[in-house]
């Protein structure tokens, strides 16, 4: 369609260059720089308050080959570049104001639960972990927002709706194909007749759990499953590029990184020798909303 929008596609960090972007970097930027003042604790985009030191080095290697933090970024080691874009491409392109009902499916303590909450959203995130919904609760009540954090499986949704956005920052990578399918089959129920659903996910991520690989994964996994309509492009955009890089492929991984993602059953025992030297995979951002019923006679 002429002058159509490319919403759903693959990350490209010249995103982050557009105006908005800058703007919703800054005032990231100037959220992080608050709640360090005050003591208040942020995950970081592994979704964990803190990491042994050989994870520390396994998430720099997953920064892949080449990688360079945003210019003045104010806390790279935890957010780096990749989370800014999650986090900017989904706001920039959804019209919130405050009051609005939001539920984040997986996102208790994170960034962006956090940055939508100041910005006066009635905001309800599940999390399977318990220290990072108490955590999250303990912020919302020392900043004064209206975040409520629940311990839930997002595969047992029993909130109460409706919501006017669901929205989700890289998780539905670490979910097995049938849970997403299933969770993606009741959301409908949850959003009010206008919602919209808005998510980001690993893309061509080579783990043999993730399986978002192309547009017709996308459209199988979540599109055709929610009975939700795709907002802009319809079909999933990929530019080839990438920015990320699997550890277990790092030609110096280490042994502890190897024997951990086969025994998550991400790789085979036969696949120990195999390396890459180029970044593999990337992030993809994917918009739906409630169809439009066509009028009837």
């Amino acid at each position: 369609m002429p002058g159509q929008i490319t919403l759903n596609k693959t990350m490209d960090r010249a995103d982050l260059q557009l105006l908005q972007a800058q703007i919703i970097t800054r005032e990231l930027n100037e959220l992080i720089r608050q709640l360090q003042e005050q003591k208040l604790t942020i995950s970081s985009w592994y979704g964990y308050v803190a990491l042994p030191p050989v994870w520390q080095r396994y998430e720099i290697a997953n920064r892949g080959f080449n990688y360079e933090p945003l210019p003045n970024a104010i806390d790279d080691r935890r957010f780096p570049w990749f989370l800014y874009w999650e986090i900017s491409w989904v706001v920039m392109h959804n019209q919130w104001r405050p009051g609005m009902r939001i539920l984040d499916l997986g996102g208790s303590s994170s960034l962006f639960s956090y940055y939508l909450a100041s910005k006066g959203l009635d905001v309800t995130t599940v999390d399977l972990q318990p220290e990072l919904v108490d955590n999250a609760n303990r912020v919302a009540a020392a900043m004064g927002w209206r975040l409520k954090n629940l311990v839930m499986d997002m595969r047992h949704l029993t909130v109460d709706g409706p919501f006017d956005h669901i929205t989700s920052i890289c998780v539905y990578e670490h979910l097995p194909w049938h849970d997403r399918v299933a969770i993606n089959r009741d959301l409908r129920r949850l959003l009010s007749p206008a919602g919209n659903f808005s998510i980001t996910f690993d893309y061509r991520n080579p783990s043999r759990q993730a399986g978002i690989d192309s547009p017709e994964d996308v459209a199988a996994q979540f599109i055709r499953p929610s009975g939700l309509a795709p907002r802009g492009n319809q079909q999933f955009h990929d530019s080839g590029v990438n920015y990320l890089l699997h550890p277990f492929l790092m030609p110096q991984a280490e042994w502890r990184w190897k024997v951990q993602a086969i025994r998550r059953g991400e790789f085979l025992l036969t696949d120990w020798p195999k390396k890459k030297t180029a970044n593999d995979y990337t992030f993809g951002a994917l918009f739906l909303t409630q169809p439009t019923t066509p009028p009837t006679a």
